[in-house]
């Protein structure tokens, strides 16, 4: 399943990476995909999680 998540906070960044380690893609849209907490939350989900801009993730998702 995609699944576009807006935001990589508490809920949001905990949700997509159960949810990436569970096979499904996710996609994290973020205000700065470089900063480090989006960095850390992307290496700790695997490689079925991306992030990239909120409209990005929006229309990923759909």
């Amino acid at each position: 399943m995609k699944i576009g998540i807006l935001g990589a906070g508490n809920i949001g960044g905990t949700l997509g990476k159960l949810w990436a380690k569970r096979g499904h893609e996710v996609y994290f849209g973020v205000r700065d995909v470089n900063s480090e907490k989006t960095q850390a939350l992307l290496a700790e989900s695997g490689p079925n999680a991306k992030a990239g801009s909120i409209e990005e993730a929006a229309a990923w998702g759909m």
